[in-house]
């Protein structure tokens, strides 16, 4: 079972031409859990159950799943919301 923390990036820098710099983040929720079958649909269900997200409209939200981690974008300029970081063991 693989355990996630939901970073914030609650200071974002940039625009969607030129591109995106977090400037600072901060870890939200710890050990969260995402099993192997969850959708990007459930992730952002999840992050608005814990009203972390206000929506889960896939129009407005993207998922993108980096492999070692996902991100969460605005779908509208791509500007990052957050990322979910496996905890390590």
């Amino acid at each position: 079972m693989q355990t996630w923390t939901l970073i914030n990036y609650f200071d974002v820098w940039g625009n969607a031409q030129d591109g995106y710099e977090v400037n600072n983040q901060c870890a939200e929720a710890e050990d969260i859990i995402i099993t192997d079958g969850a959708t990007n649909k459930d992730i952002l269900n999840f992050l608005v159950s814990i009203h972390f997200l206000r929506t889960s409209d896939m129009r407005r939200i993207a998922v993108e799943n980096m492999g070692d981690w996902i991100e969460i974008y605005e779908r509208k300029g791509m500007m990052p919301i957050c990322g979910l970081h496996p905890n390590r063991l």
